[in-house]
């Protein structure tokens, strides 16, 4: 269906479904297939890359958040700091001695001296007055973070979010706070330790790690702070997501707080690479698709326009008409084609220049065959004066009473009328047996009792066709080489029969016979039997008579001869029936 669909399209046509499937398609594909591998392989760098900047940043985050908690737990326990916050002091004065002494002497300034977090302890004792470190309960009682802190339920929290309530000049509204409840089986107030995580610190730290990539570190869906430190005030992740490409998500838990951490990339290394060698890869486009176009034309050009001379020079509408073609250019097979028409050309005007010639040498031709004709329905009228002639002779002598003369004759003219019957060479097997007996009948005057004969035909063989005299000259072979070589009495037997879907022929006589080097080379002659081959040789008339059958069945006949010198010779003659005809 495609063949016969392409064969009625133009060359234009086939051309272009060759280009568009054999290099457009393919180059499209191939290109594709490449550039989302490449594709592929950039995006997933580029996670792999996002996820190990997460990593990193939440073990940053990790790692600042466990410090803290650390030195919460050093200071809640801490027994010497718990008894000076647990004292009761006579007046402020009182105190604040006491609290120089005690930091400027302990533990409690090396540890929160050198941060740049802010401690700071909130005592239920009314005797403390509020100094750098501690303040009085009732101060963290109306803040957004203590609220937070007790609704968890825990002994320490780490808290993110906006603290709108605290106070801009001493604290910052977006913060992280760890707060930790200070506690001693021995204690008489309630003491809470809160550290205000640095953001600003926390983010530098961060930056260090990648500054490559924006990054969001959220408390549920509410941003707490940005890595670029933009305002993120009641700024919502989904606000920042929408408006990037490629994100990575990792999730924080501490102290009963989950952190969300988000990286955004914006674009692949691919996508900066195709714009910048954005000219280059014009200029490769026009390489696999323009050029190739305009070499296609240029091949089509070459190839259409001397098929369209060899059409124009083929629609001639006789054949004397046909003209050369002038200027055939190239080399290749079109070339050829044309070179070779042009040579049919010329020996085409050859011919027609000998056409008036072989008009009069066929003239000339019929004129002999109806001569031809004239001469053979001439011939056909003799026999009729030669049988005319014997039956003169036949009835002449019945009336002398030579009866064997008669008989004879009658025989005779049953032989000659075979013979020379005009228009047919095949005979059905009765005739030809009819042939056979009056032959034999005629000899066995010739060779008296040295003669005897007996001809069998199976009734269902008598309407076979087969060339005429072709049993007859076997039989007149086994009489002169047989029966004529041995001085003693002999026999002739001629046998037809149907065995095994074959018509065989048997013709055998009790002779002198052959030897097996005559038998050798008679059955080779007969194999290799030709028209040349029977001029002048000998056993003219069995080679004859083998070499017609050979024509009348297209060679599907087998000769098998049977000789024994003093003793006789038999012809197996074997056709197939489906090679032969009936009368009928």
């Amino acid at each position: 269906m495609l063949t016969k669909l392409l064969n009625n399209m133009k060359l234009h046509n086939k051309f272009l479904i060759m280009y568009v499937f054999c290099v457009i398609i393919p180059l499209v594909i191939t290109d594709a297939i490449v550039f989302y591998s490449i594709y592929e392989q950039e995006y997933n760098n580029r996670m792999y890359e996002l996820e190990n900047i997460a990593n990193k940043y939440i073990s940053t985050i990790e790692s600042t958040v466990v410090y803290n908690a650390r030195i919460a737990r050093a200071i809640c326990e801490n027994e010497e700091l718990n008894h000076f916050l647990d004292e009761r002091y006579e007046s402020k004065s009182a105190f604040f001695i006491r609290y120089y002494e005690f930091v400027s002497k302990s533990f409690f300034k090396s540890l929160v001296s050198t941060r740049s977090d802010q401690v700071t302890i909130f005592v239920d004792n009314p005797t403390i007055a509020d100094s750098m470190y501690f303040k009085h309960m009732y101060k963290a009682v109306n803040g957004e973070w203590y609220q937070r802190f007790k609704e968890t339920g825990n002994q320490d929290a780490l808290l993110v979010f906006y603290d709108e309530t605290a106070d801009p000049l001493t604290e910052r509204e977006q913060t992280f706070y760890y707060v930790r409840k200070m506690h001693l089986y021995d204690s008489t107030c309630d003491k809470l330790l809160r550290i205000d995580i640095n953001s600003s610190e926390l983010r530098s730290q961060l930056l260090r790690i990648s500054s490559e990539y924006p990054m969001y570190v959220c408390n549920g869906d509410y941003v707490a702070f940005a890595r670029f430190g933009e305002d993120v005030k009641n700024l919502k992740i989904t606000e920042v997501e929408k408006d990037h490409k490629f994100e990575v998500h990792k999730v924080y838990s501490a102290f009963g707080t989950d952190l969300d951490i988000y990286i955004f990339s914006d674009e692949l290394l691919i996508s900066s690479i195709i714009m910048s060698n954005l000219w280059i890869i014009i200029i490769l486009l026009i390489f696999t698709l323009i050029v190739p176009i305009l070499l296609m034309k240029t091949i089509e050009k070459s190839l259409s326009s001397r098929i369209m001379k060899l059409e124009a020079a083929f629609n001639g509408d006789q054949v004397d008409k046909f003209q050369p073609i002038d200027c055939v250019e190239g080399s290749d097979e079109i070339s050829t084609l044309m070179q070779n028409y042009n040579n049919i050309v010329s020996v085409n005007h050859s011919l027609i220049n000998s056409l008036y010639k072989d008009k009069l040498k066929e003239q000339e031709s019929d004129l002999s065959r109806k001569n031809a004709e004239l001469l053979a329905l001439q011939s056909q009228i003799n026999p009729h004066f030669l049988f005319n002639s014997l039956e003169s002779i036949r009835m002449h002598s019945i009336l002398k009473g030579e009866d064997e003369t008669a008989e004879m004759v009658e025989k005779l003219a049953v032989m000659t009328r075979q013979n020379v019957e005009w228009g047919n060479d095949l005979v059905t097997i009765k005739k030809e047996t009819e042939s056979i007996e009056a032959y034999l009948y005629l000899q066995s005057y010739r060779f008296g009792d040295r003669l005897s004969f007996d001809v069998d035909v199976d009734k269902e063989c008598e309407d076979f066709l087969i060339p005429k005299l072709t049993l007859v000259t076997f039989v007149e072979n086994a009489c002169v080489h047989g029966i004529e070589s041995k001085s003693s009495a002999g026999w002739i037997f001629v046998r037809v029969y149907m065995k095994d879907q074959d018509l065989c022929m048997e013709v055998e006589d009790t002779g002198g016979g052959m030897s097996d080097d005559e038998i050798q080379e008679l059955q080779r002659s007969i194999e290799t039997v030709s028209i040349d081959m029977i001029k002048g040789k000998k056993h003219v008339g069995i080679l004859n008579a083998c070499l017609r059958l050979k024509l009348h069945t297209d060679s599907n006949v087998t000769f098998t001869i049977d000789s024994e010198v003093g003793v006789g010779m038999c012809v197996l003659i074997k056709i197939p029936i489906s090679k032969l005809k009936t009368s009928n």
